[in-house]
Formats: structure tokens, C-alpha cells, sequence
């Protein structure tokens, strides 16, 4: 099962969703004490999140030569949370990421979220799953920033990429459910 999402306009409350206010259901998580909110997955984007949302927050002040790019302990986190409509608080957003959709995409333009059963990796590097898949996790999904629109209405949806033009990949592991209550940041592409 594969899943592509795009930034698309006009923003909208609910759903999947880019820049801008959190969800309101994690707007006093503590984490968004030291870091921002950057992107949420739709309810029911994949089994393993059944009728749940995924927000992808990333630390404040972040910058790709800071040192907590690998796993267990890097600067981006996810909440599994129920859904939950765009709250007011924008000053938790990430700076200079325009609020969106984040819809399925059409048409060959690169996604900027990709659901899958695995990775499409920029350096063709498996080694760098070892340790998120040693604890026992699997991926899930990956933000990659090949996806960022370059022009047309939305080519200023981000003002400086967040992860030198690389991907994130999430990862987790599903219960006896299948559900995915945890979702972690596996590894940094670039």
C-alpha cells in the first residue's frame, strides 16, 4: 500500500496538513515546548494508524549540521493522536512554512510525504536502518524534501529546506493490533 501527499491550496483545518497552527489535540504536548510542528498525516492514512493522525514536529533552531541526526535521538519527533481540526497557536509552527493541504498527489511530480511498506532511499544506503530496525521497528513513512514545490501557486511553501534537500524516515511497531502507538525518526538522507 503506497501513499503519496502534496502540498496543495487552500489550506484547510482538518486532515492532512502542512505548516501553519498544530492540531489542537497536541498544541500542550510537551514536546512543542523545544520544537515545532511541521506537517500532520491524515486520519486513516494506512493500517497501522487506523482512525488516527500523525504530527511530525521538528526541534526549534534545528540546522543539518547540528549532531542529533541519528537514531535513538534526533531532532524530529511524531504523535500518534486522534484527529483533531488546525488549532490557533501558529507560533508553534515552523518558521517560514506556509500552511497547506497536504492531499494525494497526481500526476509524476515527487511527493512530499510517501506511505509505504519501504523506503525509497536517496543514497540506495540500507545500513542506515540498522539501528531504528535493531529495536524492532519498521518503516512507515518518509518526508521527503524532492517533494517541495518549485514553482506555480505554492513555490514559496517553504523558505530554506528543513533537512538539506534530504528525507526523513519514520518508523514504528505495530501491536498485536497492527497499530502503530509510537512512531520514531529512524534516520536522516541526504
Amino acid at each position: 500500500m503506497n501513499l503519496d501527499l502534496t502540498p496543495a491550496l487552500p489550506d484547510i483545518a482538518d486532515g492532512g496538513r502542512l505548516g501553519g497552527a498544530p492540531p489542537r489535540a497536541v498544541e500542550d504536548h510537551p514536546w512543542l515546548s523545544t520544537h515545532r510542528y511541521v506537517l500532520t498525516l491524515p486520519a486513516g492514512c494506512a493500517p497501522w494508524a487506523a482512525g488516527r493522525e500523525v504530527s511530525v514536529l521538528l526541534r526549534a533552531g534545528f540546522d543539518i549540521g547540528d549532531d542529533d541526526l541519528t537514531y535513538p535521538a534526533m531532532a524530529m519527533r511524531a504523535l500518534v493522536h486522534p484527529p483533531s481540526p488546525r488549532g490557533d497557536r501558529t507560533g508553534l509552527g515552523w518558521p517560514g512554512l506556509r500552511s497547506t493541504a497536504l492531499v494525494p498527489a497526481s500526476g509524476h511530480a515527487p511527493a512530499l510525504v510517501r506511505i509505504a511498506d519501504a523506503p525509497v532511499l536517496i543514497q540506495d544506503e540500507p545500513s542506515y536502518a540498522a539501528a531504528v530496525e535493531a529495536d524492532g521497528h519498521r518503516f512507515l513513512f518518509q518526508v521527503d524534501e524532492d517533494g517541495w514545490p518549485v514553482d506555480g501557486p505554492l513555490e514559496d511553501v517553504v523558505e530554506e529546506y528543513l533537512w538539506g534537500y534530504g528525507s526523513v524516515y519514520f518508523y514504528g511497531t505495530p501491536g498485536d493490533d497492527g497499530l502503530v502507538d509510537e512512531v520514531v525518526a529512524g534516520f536522516l538522507d541526504f
